[in-house]
């Protein structure tokens, strides 16, 4: 046994050697998902929390300068959102091609006599005038989209202007009547309650809940300091399965083998430089997403307060990763199939599983299809802790289920290991 374990402490020795004569790839190793982690985190700042997010300009061509022309330009005016351009005088032609040049994301035409319109329209309404015999048809406002612009961007525009031509009509309507009133009643009438200004129900406010309590609102850095995290340690897959694969190629190897090393001795060996390597590449993006990324601008990484499951996730999310190489390296004939292989894979599961695409866009099947992979397992626990203040009892079914596929992998290389080198 003491043999077995001198054995193993010189493998992992040799294994840490050859790593540290590379040492452009060990700062690759390191500055890849701190760089990644930096520029995602500030590029996408204002997609996640609680800022006003990107703003879009937007075209109002009001050729009515009354209530209606005159609520949308107000409210437009007020939304953080929106960069609002005026014109008065514009044509819809005109519109149409600024919008194509790319000027502008969208433009809301209002039509000359909106206003007007709509209250020819609202008297009939209000002395019972059959639909089919009315001669004043529904005012249209139109929005123009830029075809770039996401589809839910477009309906938030649209039911933004429909609230505002809502308001709009009870204004008008509580106009109309009041003269109605006074015409039929004289000036003691009963005047009609402010509605306006008299709400029914409150506003709607919303807070975010972790274990805590009252949390704060996820953001961007909550998402990409561990993906990237997790993504740097399954690429190591490529450099662990290329290094197996180049000492099978040299005879090391074989010459184990015929000397009777155990399998645990080899792999282990292999495997204990780069867990190493992984988790300093945790601490890294950790530290960084703390106490760098808010001197430039982004949102300070929350760490929660449960070290030790950020310390579970890591390790168990870092065997993962090395059983996943293991496993490719005893099965790769090559060290071209072994990088492609695994890269691609590392990729494929990267994508499936919220990496690269967060989970919370994607519709219900590729959330469903997300769970397939260890990635996803692995951001799932980390979020658990940073988004929902949990605990090492809420990231356990993650780490069972990353301990499981790391032991599934293993288990694999290590078959293929005793049958053959």
């Amino acid at each position: 046994m003491m043999s077995s374990l001198a054995k193993f402490g010189a493998s992992i020795a040799k294994e840490a050697r050859i790593l540290g004569r590379d040492r452009q790839a060990l700062i690759l190793f390191f500055s890849m998902p701190v760089v990644f982690v930096l520029i995602l985190s500030l590029s996408l700042r204002d997609a996640f929390g609680d800022r006003p997010g990107a703003t879009f300009p937007v075209l109002v061509v009001a050729q009515d300068s009354a209530e209606v022309g005159h609520a949308i330009i107000q409210t437009f005016r007020a939304n953080p959102h929106i960069q609002l351009a005026l014109s008065r005088t514009a044509s819809e032609a005109q519109a149409r091609q600024w919008l194509i040049d790319g000027h502008y994301r969208f433009v809301v035409l209002v039509p000359a006599g909106a206003t007007d319109q709509a209250k020819r329209r609202l008297g009939e309404i209000l002395a019972s005038v059959p639909p089919e015999l009315r001669i004043e048809k529904p005012v249209e406002i139109r929005v123009l989209a830029d075809p770039a612009m996401r589809a839910d961007y477009r309906q938030v525009l649209e039911s933004s202007v429909d609230l505002v031509l809502h308001g709009v009509e009870m204004r008008l309507a509580r106009e109309q009547v009041e003269q109605t009133l006074r015409a039929t009643q004289g000036e003691n009438h009963m005047p009609l309650p402010d509605m306006e200004n008299a709400r029914l129900f409150g506003a709607v406010q919303g807070e975010t809940v972790t274990k805590q309590g009252r949390g704060q609102t996820p953001s961007s850095v909550q998402q990409n300091a561990p993906a990237w995290t997790l993504l740097a340690m399954f690429f190591l897959t490529v450099p662990l399965s290329v290094s197996f694969i180049k000492e099978r190629e040299q005879g090391s190897l074989f010459r184990l083998q015929t000397m009777n090393v155990p399998a645990w001795v080899v792999l282990g060996g292999k495997a204990v430089p780069f867990f190493v390597i992984n988790q300093i590449q945790m601490i890294s993006v950790l530290a960084v997403s703390v106490h760098v990324l808010p001197l430039l601008g982004g949102d300070r990484l929350d760490l929660g307060n449960a070290p030790f499951a950020l310390a579970l996730m890591g390790a168990c999310a870092s065997l993962a990763a090395i059983g996943f190489g293991l496993a490719v390296a005893m099965y790769a004939r090559t060290t071209e199939q072994a990088a492609g292989f695994s890269s691609a894979m590392v990729m494929i599961m990267g994508a499936l599983g919220g990496i690269l695409v967060p989970k919370a866009v994607m519709p219900p099947l590729m959330q469903d299809l997300a769970n397939l992979s260890p990635l996803s397992w692995g951001l799932d626990g980390f979020q658990d802790v940073f988004v929902r203040g949990g605990g090492i009892t809420d990231v356990l079914p993650e780490a069972l289920g990353l301990l499981a596929f790391s032991a599934f992998c293993h288990g694999v290389g290590i078959l293929r290991y005793q049958g053959r080198i």
